[in-house]
């Protein structure tokens, strides 16, 4: 210790470490999806309809309808996902 002041070394690990634990926002806050994408991963049942041996189950997907092929004696599920 010269004249009262301490010198300190600081490694290139050091720094880094510093680094990541300095403001930014957490991985898994980045890694997050929009509320909206959430919402949107399933689909909800918007009608069906019979023929034959077959049921078709149509689902409301935001923009887009899906068709789920079922079994006649099988009950639509009231959701998928996307």
């Amino acid at each position: 210790m010269q004249g009262g002041v301490k010198m300190e070394s600081i490694t290139l690990s050091g720094l880094v470490v510093l680094a990541s634990l300095s403001g930014g926002p957490a991985e898994a806050e980045i890694s997050k999806p929009p509320a909206l994408q959430m919402a949107q991963a399933s689909c909800s049942l918007s009608g069906q309809q019979r023929a034959g041996a077959r049921k078709y189950c149509y689902y409301n997907c935001g923009e887009t309808v899906r068709t789920v092929v079922v079994a006649a004696g099988r009950v639509c599920p009231a959701s998928i996902r996307r």
